[in-house]
């Protein structure tokens, strides 16, 4: 590869980003290099490009797949043109979290340390698997994960909290990961989401957070708590104090602040939770709080195990139920503008049309003779 090689990068600014020209790493010792095709922009990514978390990586993205450009020395098992998916987090190696301490997937290349290819966090991928239902691998895997935490509490009703891809894709996947007779209650904070739920998610109640849920959930109740890191305390506060004893368990599966802790649940460190299943292992653990009138179930997770990203892409690769959840699938050019007016504006309405997922074509391609070229 040329020393002056470049490649196309989605770069942060601030709260602005641009499409610059980057340098092109070759790989290491270990190493894999990266032409991801289509990449969606999940909530984390959008609390990071505002500012809101201080994760350092200038190129976000972390849900897409990608193939095999060149391999390093020792990174056995791979070969350009390799189509892949990696797994965004390390279970044992902080130092690697793509797309927020590691440059992520908004770049027409991506270099993939030696820590994660020997961790087997790079896993192959079915090579009919459609470019952007791809970017659900990671969502759908860590929601059937999550699913099947809050199934061995057996709920009459769940009630999903926040109303982005995660959410929708829980209410989706609840009556075939949960229970088919499972009531699905999905919590909104806005009026369009509102109606996309409506829509889209027929099976599942919507409701704005301002409406008390003990009208809507019925006997025993699990709580999957999918929205921004600064809503989680409060949806769990919500719902302990709308439900009560109906409440039986509590999955956090958004973002946790650190440390973060309700007096209602005293003792209780929700991050803690969510971080003891870092990866994905099973049987979770989980934690249980007691007190009279209350006994509740608390799991957790941050991320799923690679075989786990792979079932869910054996999965994906011939069903499209959740496919309406990308609403928008753009190229390079429109999908940052899209990007920064999401960011900019702290809205998902944009010109006029709720954006569920932005999903950004690369220009990568799905060709073994794009994977090819350096």
């Amino acid at each position: 590869m040329p020393a002056t090689a470049t490649h196309r990068a989605i770069v942060r600014h601030g709260t602005t980003c641009r499409i610059e020209e980057v340098p092109t790493p070759a790989p290491g010792a270990g190493e894999l290099l990266l032409a991801p095709e289509h990449v969606s922009l999940c909530g984390t990514d959008i609390q990071i490009l505002r500012g809101d978390r201080d994760d350092p990586s200038p190129v976000v993205g972390h849900e897409g797949a990608a193939r095999v450009v060149a391999v390093g020395p020792g990174a056995d098992g791979f070969a350009p043109g390799d189509r892949v998916v990696v797994n965004p987090t390390h279970p044992g190696d902080p130092s690697f979290l793509l797309g927020h301490n590691v440059p992520g997937l908004f770049q027409q290349r991506v270099l993939i340390g030696a820590s994660a290819v020997h961790g087997g966090l790079v896993s192959h991928l079915p090579e009919d698997l459609p470019a952007a239902r791809a970017t659900l691998v990671e969502p759908y895997a860590v929601v059937r994960y999550a699913l099947s935490c809050l199934a061995t509490s057996a709920p009459d009703t769940l009630v999903v909290h926040g109303d982005g891809l995660t959410g929708n894709l829980a209410a989706l996947l609840a009556p075939r990961f949960l229970f088919p007779t499972v009531r699905v209650v999905v919590v909104h904070r806005s009026e369009a989401g509102l109606r996309w739920t409506r829509e889209h998610v027929p099976h599942a109640v919507g409701v704005l957070d301002t409406d008390p849920l003990d009208r809507y959930a019925t006997g025993s109740v699990a709580l999957l708590v999918t929205t921004h890191r600064g809503g989680t305390v409060r949806a769990v506060e919500t719902a302990l104090g709308s439900l009560g004893e109906r409440l039986v368990a509590v999955h956090p599966l958004g973002g946790v602040p650190p440390r973060a802790s309700t007096p209602l649940l005293p003792g209780v460190d929700l991050d803690g939770v969510r971080r003891a299943n870092t990866g994905g292992s099973w049987p979770p653990a989980t934690t249980t709080f007691t007190r009279p009138g209350l006994s509740l179930t608390l799991s957790g997770n941050r991320g799923v195990t690679s075989p786990q990203l792979v079932a869910a892409a054996e999965a994906l690769r011939t069903d499209g139920t959740a496919d309406p959840l990308l609403t928008h699938v753009m190229e390079l050019e429109p999908g940052v503008r899209h990007l920064n007016r999401i960011i900019g504006d702290r809205t998902r309405t944009v010109d006029g049309e709720l954006v569920v997922r932005l999903v950004i074509d690369l220009g990568n391609g799905a060709s073994h003779q794009d994977a090819a070229r350096p």
